[in-house]
């Protein structure tokens, strides 16, 4: 039997991108997912709330499940349930089936997010894990970035259906690769703890810390995904702009958060990661309030939306990696319940957020504002509830954090 490659790179970076290359493809055609179904922005609405919610349960079962049944076998049931889906969205007859077919994709797409991260932690070594996160980090801003452009051009020239049909050819392809380069990665696999789970999702969400941090990254994301939910309608029915504005302009606030992340990477050590943590909240605070102070006084204008986000992605970029990077040292010996909790997080509240932001009347860009003024303002507090914490006073200029307390002490055993 040949020896192949147990993970490579490029292989993990597209099962990654996969589910995000969904989501992003398909806001940029929300207006004329409206048209074409004859509906309003609240009914249409699910097709990007229920895919995030679908992401955000995926995130707490793929780990456990394929920590019992491989990474192998779980991964490839995953992007055979998001083809399934696809294939859904593209034959799609009624806004209901084209609703349903995005939950299937967001559970099988799922499976590429969370396996990909477990499987780069079964196979490298330190350096080597961190060399391989980055580089899904890198993809997984990237993809975001082109993808809304890329789903614009093609409902304009070719019809809605036509993104499904390229995002079922990208899985056709994800699938072939993963069945063909990669093998198990999980040489231990052990049974499948349910009792262990609850206690380790228990004792994190019993820990202050932890729901400071992780509180603190949901909103900021949730600022985030409300805005790209109602960003596509507010170009169109407030500015008569096409799908395609969307696409262009929204690599404005892509481009802004790398630079916030080179900013981090370069003032981390310098600042303090509680320091560089803060100023990343302010910052993005400032510019919801600047978006406000920006429509009210020169009116409504694509640029009046993208410069702020932009501004805001800035501090996203400078506080997301702390604030996630926090949460998963709170308890490092269930840092992988944490990782599961912290993205189930994150997508369920950014999923409230664009199902409250599509309930609001189109005719206005108030509501959108003060909704995502709301969440920064939200991750506002809970930041600076999070570093109040003893465990967070640890947390000194070169990233060091205190140890905290055995989760034994609560829960009676170590979950997980």
């Amino acid at each position: 039997m040949s020896v192949r490659p147990a993970a490579s790179l490029p292989l993990l970076a597209a099962l990654t991108a996969l589910g995000f290359c969904s989501l992003h493809m398909v806001i940029a055609v929300l207006p004329v997912l409206a048209s074409a179904f004859d509906s309003v922005p609240s009914q249409v609405a699910p097709v990007v709330t229920l895919y995030l919610a679908g992401i955000a349960i995926g995130q707490l079962v793929y780990g456990p499940v394929s920590d019992r049944f491989g990474r192998r076998p779980v991964l490839l049931a995953g992007l055979a349930m998001y083809l399934g889906g696809t294939l859904l969205c593209a034959v799609a007859w009624t806004l209901p089936a084209l609703i349903a077919g995005r939950v299937l994709q967001a559970l099988g797409a799922c499976a590429g997010i969370v396996l990909g991260r477990a499987i780069i932690r079964d196979v490298y070594d330190r350096d080597g894990a961190a060399r391989a996160l980055a580089l899904v980090m890198m993809v997984m801003t990237l993809a975001p970035a082109i993808c809304p452009a890329i789903g614009a051009y093609l409902a304009l020239w070719f019809g809605w259906q036509s993104v499904f049909v390229l995002l079922g050819v990208l899985g056709v392809a994800v699938l072939a690769m993963t069945a063909a380069w990669l093998v198990e990665t999980n040489r231990a696999a052990r049974p499948l703890d349910l009792i262990g789970m609850a206690g380790s999702y228990a004792v994190l969400l019993h820990s202050p810390s932890f729901l400071g941090f992780a509180l603190c990254s949901a909103f900021t994301s949730a600022s985030w995904f409300t805005f790209t939910a109602s960003a596509p309608y507010l170009l169109s029915d407030l500015g008569g702009e096409p799908p395609s504005t969307y696409g262009l302009m929204i690599l404005v606030p892509m481009a802004a958060y790398m630079l916030g992340n080179g900013f981090a990477a370069r003032f981390a050590v310098r600042l303090g990661t509680i320091r560089l943590f803060l100023w990343g909240l302010l910052v993005s605070l400032a510019s919801g309030v600047v978006m406000a102070l920006w429509c009210l006084y020169d009116g409504y204008g694509a640029w009046m939306l993208f410069v702020p986000m932009a501004l805001s992605s800035i501090g996203n970029g400078m506080s997301q990696p702390p604030a996630l990077a926090s949460g998963l040292s709170v308890y490092p010996r269930i840092a992988g319940a944490a990782s599961g909790l912290l993205g189930f997080l994150q997508m369920a509240v950014s999923a409230a957020g664009t199902f409250v932001v599509g309930m609001l009347p189109p005719s206005s860009a108030w509501g959108t504002i003060a909704v995502i003024a709301a969440c920064m303002a939200a991750a506002m507090a809970c930041g600076a509830f999070a570093v109040r914490q003893p465990v967070a006073q640890g947390m000194t200029g070169d990233n060091a954090i205190e140890t905290p307390p055995d989760p034994t002490a609560r829960a009676g055993r170590l979950p997980g």
